[in-house]
């Protein structure tokens, strides 16, 4: 994989993560959620993050 499809994947990547969190503050600010929830919600969307990351990470881009 060259250096710029791997810059492009980074970015790409942090996209991903920048979304979710977005999710993350849409969830928060529309349900009222105990301590509790928040973090289930928050190891379910970074388990999502990783489990993207190992998915995509070996795919080559289109």
């Amino acid at each position: 994989m060259g250096k710029i499809e791997e810059k492009i994947k980074q970015d790409l990547m942090g996209e991903i993560f920048a979304d979710s969190f977005k999710i993350y503050e849409f969830i928060d600010n529309r349900f009222k959620l105990s301590e509790e929830e928040r973090t289930l919600i928050i190891s379910k969307l970074n388990g999502l993050n990783n489990d993207l990351t190992l998915i995509l990470k070996e795919i080559k881009l289109s």
